[in-house]
Formats: structure tokens, sequence, C-alpha cells
């Protein structure tokens, strides 16, 4: 649409298809999400009404949750499509740098999307029909600048924290045993008696001896829980004993975050530090515990058990093996004698393994698994998709009935017989519908294309090159050549059973 169409448009009254845009801008972050956006919502609506634009319920985009990258809101993906497809003549948002204030490939991506298919930008400031290259030189500006402005604001935040942090400020989420509280205007924390007495008790017990499935069921008989009203697990009872927050210390940079990929494939990724790289800063804090216990529990620590660290690789099998009965990944511990077992953090859920046994296992199915394959390509097997085609041709025809419904409903708005209100309430409805059936319908086609697009040589190929290479290979070299071709392992195995009487369900990754 041209600006002058839509001022041809405003004098016969015709109906304009134009959507919402919310989205909450960084200077917002700290006020309520949705909040903001139902104040937002109000203003665009007294906008659109007084220079007559009608947006229906299902012409709203309100962005939830928000990120940086044009790729980590989906709400904005689902607009683009459709100006993409010419659903819309315009969009209304509060301002330009609402649509996009990622990089620079983010920004070319969404003004190209507007550019070419036509559809006007609108605020209560300003239009933009990117048809004009002044319109057009005036968005590209608009979006330059807050980028600009996006950076300066990320920086400040970032130095401001630090500057906090090393003053002995404490701004995570307070541990188990403490309570925020303010000293001087700066976050800082304060004990908890009864939760301090509790993580005095995990230390002591440990310090003596004791490991951390003794210390759980001790701590549990007692009745403490955590903030969440969940019982004590190993897990919980390892990372108490690792924080030096009880001995009034602060750690910082024990995590980073990564961007991987390009494009629709671009993602965070929150990857561990090595320890030599954590910031420990003297606290504001009171210390729990004393430097002497701290130091005998972690000589303690060193010694009796290793897990599988983010610094150093110790199982070929991390974060493949999943406990059936609770979904958690397994963890490989090592006792005393030196001998690793796999173990399911849940208390009372499958029974753990020796690692050793585990291992040979999977390998033992993976030969199972590579000589299957070796006759399904020799024969040259068709993958059956005919029940998934079946599915996907029923969820398609609800699509006409859903639009059928729509017109009805439009019907009983013009003579009547529903008021905007109800009108409002039964679209919301009938809009839910069609992007649950929508998703369906993007599901079934995803899985049909995968089962039809799987190269079953290309997987036995991989397959064959892992059994080839493992035994020789380094452990994380064994990693890495598991993760290469299997995407998860389901354990089972019931208390109470023989040694190496366990289940392994395990799915090979797809190639194409």
């Amino acid at each position: 649409m041209k600006r002058e169409t839509l001022d041809e448009y405003k004098r016969t009254g015709r109906y304009v298809h134009t959507a919402m845009y919310l989205r909450k801008s960084r200077e917002e972050q700290g006020m309520n999400t949705e909040e903001t956006l139902r104040k937002h919502h109000a203003l665009l609506d007294a906008y659109a009404e007084k220079v007559g634009l009608e947006i229906g319920p299902e012409d709203i985009f309100q962005e939830v949750v928000s990120g940086e990258s044009l790729f980590s809101r989906p709400k904005m993906l689902s607009l683009l499509e459709a100006v993409s497809n010419g659903r819309y003549e315009a969009v209304l948002c509060i301002d330009m740098q609402r649509l996009g204030r990622g990089g620079m490939y983010d920004q070319g991506l969404i003004l190209d999307t507007f550019k070419f298919s036509e559809t006007l930008i609108i605020t209560p400031e300003r239009l933009y029909d990117l048809t004009k290259e002044l319109d057009e030189q005036a968005a590209e500006m608009e979006t330059f600048l807050s980028r600009g402005e996006y950076r300066l604001i990320t920086k400040r935040l970032r130095r401001g924290l630090m500057q906090v942090i090393d003053n002995g400020a404490y701004t995570s989420n307070p541990p188990y045993g403490y309570e925020r509280c303010y000293v001087n205007k700066l976050p800082t924390l304060k004990i908890i008696p009864e939760e301090a007495e509790i993580v005095r008790q995990i230390f002591q017990m440990y310090a003596d001896g004791n490991g951390c499935t003794i210390i759980e069921r001790a701590i549990n008989a007692l009745g403490a829980h955590g903030r969440r009203g969940s019982k004590f697990n190993r897990n919980t009872i390892r990372l108490i004993l690792g924080n030096p927050v009880y001995i009034g210390k602060i750690r910082w940079d024990k995590t980073s975050t990564v961007k991987t990929g390009v494009g629709s494939s671009r993602q965070k990724k929150v990857v561990y530090n090595k320890s030599e790289q954590w910031r420990i800063i003297d606290g504001r804090h009171p210390p729990i515990i004393s430097q002497e216990l701290w130091d005998a529990v972690q000589k303690q620590r060193d010694k009796k058990y290793f897990y599988v660290g983010s610094n150093r690789v110790a199982s070929p099998l991390a974060g493949l093996v999943r406990c059936s009965k609770c979904g958690r990944l397994m963890n490989m511990m090592g006792q005393g004698n030196g001998i690793p077992y796999l173990l399911c953090p849940t208390p009372g859920c499958c029974a753990g393994a020796k690692f050793e046994f585990v291992e040979q296992a999977v390998l033992r199915q993976l030969v199972d698994l590579s000589k299957d394959l070796e006759i399904r390509v020799s024969n040259q097997v068709v993958p059956d998709t005919s029940h998934l085609e079946q599915m996907l041709a029923k969820a398609k025809d609800q699509l006409p009935r859903i639009e059928e419904r729509r017109n009805r409903l439009y019907s009983l708005l013009e003579d009547g017989t529903y008021s905007r209100a109800v009108f409002s309430d039964r679209m919301q409805v009938l809009t839910q519908e069609e992007e649950n059936l929508n998703t369906a319908i993007s599901s079934l086609e995803n899985e049909i294309h995968v089962a039809q697009s799987r190269n079953e040589e290309k997987q036995l190929s991989q397959l064959e090159s892992v059994l080839e290479r493992y035994q020789s290979a380094s452990i994380p070299g064994k990693k890495e050549l598991l993760h290469s071709v299997i995407s998860e392992i389901l354990y089972t195995k019931e208390k109470k059973t023989k040694p190496a009487d366990f289940h392994l369900d395990i799915t090979l990754r797809d190639f194409f």
C-alpha cells in the first residue's frame, strides 16, 4: 500500500487491513510486562480509532518473550510471514525500534519485508512508506540509531553491575540459608538462622566422612526442604558444598554466554568457564561456615567424588543418558574405590549401574543398529508415512471450517446478534484454535519431511565410522563421536536387580 492509497482509503471509508505489534523495550526492563503492554495497547487502540484503522483480535501480535535477536521473537516472525504473504496493508506499533533492534541482518530483513510487500509502518508520531526514498532513509536511520542506543545501554548496565559486584554486593537470587537485604542501598544477604543451621550440618556431616546420599536422607528426615518446597537431593547437597557464598565470598563469571549459528539457527548458549577463570570476590554478607570447615570439605570432595564437570570430560556419555522414569540426565560418579557409576539424581528412581556396563551396552546396541541400517539400505526400504499423511489431510480439512466460522462471527456482529465484547471473546477462542491447528499441521509436515528426507546411507556411514574410531579415541573424542550419531538414550533399571540388568532405548540422529 502506498501513502497516497491510505489517504484515498481514509476519504472513502474503505477498511485498511492493519496489524498491531506490541513489545516491551530495553528501557522498560524491570517494569511489569503485562501492564506495559496493556498501556501500549490502549494507546494504539485510541490512535487507531482516531485515524480510522480497524484491528481485530486476531491481528494483534503481542511479544511476551522478547530478545535481542529477531529469531528469538516468535510473534515478530509470524508477523513478518503474514506481511510477506500480503495479509496486511499496514502495521501499527508504538515506535520504529519495537520492530527491530537486533543486528544489521535482522534490521535489513525486517525493512526489506515491509518494503517489498509495500506494507506501511504506522506509529503515533510518523507513517513510513518504505517505497518512498525519504521514508526508507528515515527508517534505516531510526533502526541504526536504536541499535547504537541498545549497545550503549547494555554496556552501561554491564559496567554498573560489575562496579556493584566489585563492592561486594550480591545481585543473584539468594542461596539457601540467606535472604536478600540492602546495606547502604547495595543488595547483599542476611542469614536465615534455621536454614543456616541446616547448611552447617551439611558441611559438618560431609567433613566427617558422610556421602551426599547419606546427608540427603538425614536432612530430609529432619523435615527440611528447599525454597519451593522440594526435598533435598544429591545435586542440591553437592551445589551447597561447592558454593563459596557460605564463607562470605561471591563467585562471578562461572558461565559465559556465546552466540552460535546464523539466521534462524542463531541461538545463545551458556558455557561453563574453567575454575581459574572465575572471579572470587569478598562479599558484604556474613559467612555461615568457617574457612577451616570449607577447606576440609573441599579436600574431602576432591578425593571422594568426581563429576562430569565443565572444564574436563569425565564421561563419553555425558549429556546423552536420561532416566526413563523422571527424565533427568544421569550423573556419573566415581567413589573412593575408583569405580564409576551412572546414577539418577532423583532419590528412589531408577537404580544405578556401573558405567562400564552401560558403555558396553551402548556400543553393542550401536552395532545392532548398524546391521539393521545396512539391511534397510541394501534393500532400499522406503519409509512409510501414510499414517502421518492421513493425519495431515484431516488437519488441513479443518482450516476451511475455521474460516467459515470466522465469517459467521463477522455476520453475527454486523446484524447485532453479538456485542463487540462477545465477538471479541469468540474470535479469541477461534484464533487460538487456528493457531493450534496450524502448529499441528507444521509439526506433521515436518515429521513427514524428516522421514522422507532421512539419509540412511549417511547415517550408516557415520555410525560405522564411530564404531571404528571409538576405542582409540580420547574421552572427549569418544563423547564427540557418540554425540555425532546419538540424539538421546533412555535408561531403565529396577531396584534389586542384577548389575547388568538394565534396558537402553537409543535414538539416533537424523542425517539429510
